[in-house]
């Protein structure tokens, strides 16, 4: 059966002053009906630019300039020789997209092949509402509402209330479609914007839009990057499902190995603009045969590392590739043979496998590469606490004065950090983890005095930083530095590195030299006995060097041959020299002196210098732009920054969640040897699961502004007693595609809002082990769909309207005298058990039995006559839990955890 999709020697190029982009150089993939294939590699390896080249929807300067995409569809094949002239690009049931004209490809867009794109913000219209945005798939594809390009229709299209030519059919499908993807009450949210969505809802929206006219084939580019373990877990489990039941194909591009593992048939690995290896996921995890494949593996973070394995350099400028293997630059097992000529593909495995990788080498000794990178773990020693929060509140008021007030601006608080107590000891690194919106990085900020605490204390060192004044607080943050999330947004787009750098040197009068810091110097000589060699070392050379454990070191290498003298200091200190010979000219004594330097400028761009090699940058980007860095290595530079000012004590926010995984290595191991070289602290925030296991000592769980379970990494990974550690531990992918994963928890649902969270535990809304009343015979799962009922009901969330008309009926005659809608009931006695049972059937998949099945049957009454408020009251009184009645307290102890089930 041929594929349904197949690239062959596809080759998209961008034009530039430079020359010719090669984004994507040749790559033959194929997909087949009902098939997940995952493409995989680092950031500009080509992965997005082949999926828009699949979609036809490469812009200028970038195009095709050779090769082939062809969808095999009868069907569409057919309608396409209907309606246009498709000779040209239709040959039996094959349709050459890159041959199509642009209204042939519009045609086939949305209708066969769809495209979940990676930012849900920026894919959305945010002034068109979610179901006008659904609507307008259906009316393209389905409905040949296809309105003509003007300005005219374009107003229309922008404001689409007021255009009201969609009819109910679509209307009605629109709302099928979002309830499938899991969107709840569509029919309440149809006239919602994206803004009001969360970002999970927001990407089950783009999902709704791709999968609306039920294509064949769907490309997702990152469909989950953005998102947190929990709600990734959804999504997928999401995709999965519809897969199942659409019986489509998936294209999936993603660089989180992981989410590859758990989703994919087969995996093709992008490097460089081609495809270097490809194969069942099964073999490709188990035996990858491309060095790049096996190199980007060793790069994941792991519970059997001590330190990880990154891929040293970066991938090549796609203008002028290396000849030969693209990959041979960066390959630790390249010889000469593999930098010239065409690589060919080989074939791996086993007669029945298609595993082909495009490398001279049948194999490779894979125990050569890492031993020296997996030690026996980092000998540090943890101190007193460094960092103590008492009682930690910011809260943001959303009416700024009295006449927002007096207009009706609500004046409730917005509680992102809500009461957190936790202490950070000297030498250690704390872990704070938690889903978007639980407060994580409000609570670095607000501990490090970046935003005004609303109340608790925080005190540093013994200080009490909440008692500082401006001056004060100014001196005392030299102590304490931020690393950033986004590298880009946070750098100064107009300052080269060494401006960044040298910034806060410039702000704090730095650098200065610490008096109780000691000075010494490793001299190493060669050619000359080690008594005949004087070193003098300046007391202020940790003001440019820094210092570890109170000792500021210079490392002088001094080499004598054939009457020349050499000396060199791997540090940038100042270096001045003496030599003594004798008549003869033989050097029978070396004197050296090494210097910070006499002026702050001197010093200054030494110690920017010493900082660029300590983040593993060259001293040559000195003068470059963020624009012209990579990633990491702007990360680097944010890193360097933070260490300008010789700080005890660092708050890292997410600092490796948009790198790849092999760049993220790279800053991970940076990081560990930065504290063991500079004795620093860390808070470490971020919501990947696997970094924070391999980097922390301790790890602190966050849950709406609230600390919920603290313990240390082993143990938290190895016993977790929370049910949301729980959820979050059961939801981070595991790149192993032989991993069960049955016994997974999908959490329901996004973080409550922390404008009015809810009473008592603020986890319960959300809990699958919700405590039920001692006297109330139910089941846990049941509990939990009756505990979500109640929500919807105290929200009024429920389309009852829409319900009942799905039902084919109205409101009005489903009353139980057989009345009609010019005759409603009277009340909640008068509803029909047919309308009860058509609204209970929307709410429930485990309908409760006995009295509890009589107290939900009796709310539904009070729903459908709009009597919600008398409806929550007759839920609480038989369904209130404890979980919301009493606030859960973190106990004392090395393990504490905030949950009622815990004594």
């Amino acid at each position: 059966m041929p594929p349904l999709l197949s690239l062959s020697d596809l080759r998209t190029q961008f034009s530039t002053e430079r020359g010719q982009v090669k984004a994507v150089d040749g790559i033959d993939l194929e997909i087949h009906e009902g098939e997940t294939v995952g493409l995989v590699g680092e950031s500009g390896s080509g992965k997005s630019v082949t999926a828009l080249s699949t979609m036809g929807l490469v812009d200028d300067p970038g195009e095709i300039v050779d090769g082939t995409v062809e969808l095999t569809d009868a069907r569409l094949a057919d309608e396409l020789r209907d309606r246009y002239d498709a000779a040209r690009f239709v040959d039996g049931d094959t349709i050459d997209l890159t041959a199509a004209p642009e209204e042939a490809l519009r045609f086939v867009r949305g209708r066969e092949v769809s495209m979940i794109f990676q930012d849900p913000m920026t894919s959305l219209n945010p002034s068109v509402t979610v179901g006008e945005q659904v609507a307008e798939s259906l009316r393209l594809h389905q409905y040949g509402g296809r309105r003509k390009d003007s300005w005219f229709n374009a107003v229309r299209e922008i404001l689409p209330k007021i255009s009201r030519d969609v009819d109910e059919e679509v209307r009605d499908e629109t709302i099928e479609v979002l309830e499938d993807v899991g969107i709840p009450e569509p029919g309440a949210r149809i006239d919602e914007y994206p803004h009001e969505f969360s970002g999970g809802m927001r990407q089950r929206v783009l999902i709704a839009i791709a999968l609306a006219c039920q294509p064949g084939l769907l490309v997702a580019d990152e469909p989950t990057t953005a998102l947190d373990v929990t709600i990734q877990a959804q999504i997928l489990d999401l995709i999965d499902d519809l897969q199942a039941d659409l019986g489509m194909s998936v294209l999936m591009i993603t660089h989180d190995l992981g989410v590859v593992a758990e989703t994919c048939d087969r995996v093709a690995v992008m490097y460089a603009g081609e495809i270097v290896e490809e194969g069942p996921v099964e073999e490709i995890f188990g035996n990858p045969s491309h060095p790049y494949t096996y190199t980007l593996l060793e790069s994941l973070p792991s519970e059997e590392k001590e330190r990880l394995t990154p891929i040293e350099g970066n991938v090549p400028d796609l203008i002028d590739m290396p000849s030969g293997c693209h990959f041979a630059p960066r390959c630790p097992w390249a010889t000469e043979e593999c930098t010239s000529g065409e690589i060919p593909y080989l074939q791996h495995g086993g007669e029945d496998i298609d595993h082909r990788s495009k490398c001279i080498m049948e194999s490779f000794d894979k125990t050569e590469y890492g031993d020296d990178a997996v030690g026996t773990g980092r000998e540090r020693s943890i101190g007193e606490p460094l960092v103590e929060i008492d009682g930690l509140r910011k809260y943001y008021e959303q009416a700024d004065g009295v006449l927002d007030r007096v207009l009706g601006a609500d004046d409730r608080s917005v509680k992102a950090v809500d009461g957190i107590d936790f202490t950070i000891n000297r030498g250690e690194t704390l872990g704070l983890v938690g889903e978007s919106g639980c407060g994580k990085s409000t609570a670095g900020r607000a501990l490090l005095h970046l935003t005004e605490p609303t109340d608790g204390r925080v005190v540093f060192s013994g200080t009490d930083l909440t008692e500082l004044d401006g001056s004060a607080l100014r001196e005392q943050r030299k102590d304490l530095q931020m690393i950033f999330q986004d590298p880009l947004s946070s750098l100064d787009p107009r300052q080269t590195v060494g401006q960044t750098i040298r910034e806060p040197l410039s702000i704090h009068d730095l650098p200065e030299s610490d008096p109780d810091v000691t000075v010494e110097a490793e001299v190493t000589v060669s050619g000359i006995a080690r008594d005949r060699v004087d070193v003098t070392v300046d007391d202020e050379i940790d003001a440019v060097v820094g210092s570890g454990n109170g000792v500021a070191t210079a490392h002088v290498d001094v080499t004598v041959a054939d009457g020349e003298v050499d000396v060199d200091v791997r540090e940038h200190l100042g270096v001045e020299g003496t030599v003594e010979r004798t008549d003869a000219g033989d050097v029978v004594r070396v004197s050296v002196t090494v210097s910070a330097g006499d002026t702050d400028r001197l010093r200054r761009r030494r110690r920017v210098r010493q900082l660029l090699e300590a983040v593993g940058l060259e001293v040559g980007q000195y003068d470059r732009y963020p624009h012209e860095m990579s990633g990491g290595q702007r990360q680097r530079v944010g890193i360097a920054r933070a260490l300008a000012v010789d700080p005890e004590f660092i708050v890292a926010d997410e600092p490796v969640s948009a790198l790849d995984v092999s760049v993220q290595a790279q800053i991970l191991n940076l990081m560990e040897d930065l504290q063991d070289r500079f004795d620093l602290t860390y808070l470490f925030i971020a919501h990947d699961l696997s970094v924070v296991r391999h980097i922390s000592d301790r790890v602190a769980v966050m849950y709406l502004g609230e600390i919920v379970e603290v313990a240390a990494t082993d143990e938290l990974f190895a016993d977790p007693q929370h049910p949301y550690t729980k959820a979050l531990l059961s939801a981070i992918p595991e790149p192993d595609p032989t991993a069960d994963t049955d016994d997974r928890v999908i959490l329901e649902g996004d973080v409550p809002s922390p404008i009015d969270p809810p009473s008592g535990c603020h986890f319960r809304t959300r809990c699958p082990s919700v405590i039920p009343p001692d006297d109330l015979d139910i089941e846990q799962e049941t509990y939990r769909e009756v505990m979500d009922y109640r929500q919807r009901v105290e929200r009024q969330a429920i389309d009852v309207e829409t319900i009942l008309e799905g039902a084919g009926e109205s409101p009005g005659q489903m009353a139980a005298d057989g009345g009609t809608a010019s005759a409603p009931p009277s009340g909640a006695d008068s509803v029909s058990p047919a309308a009860v049972e058509a609204v209970r059937d929307a709410q429930f998949d485990r309908l409760p039995a006995g009295r509890a099945a009589e107290v939900v049957d009796r709310s539904l009454e009070l729903v459908i006559v709009d009597e919600w408020e008398e409806a929550a009251a007759v839920l609480e009184e038989t369904f209130a839990s404890v979980c919301e009645r009493e606030d859960p307290t973190l106990s004392d102890g090395d393990h504490p955890a905030a949950c009622h089930l815990i004594d």
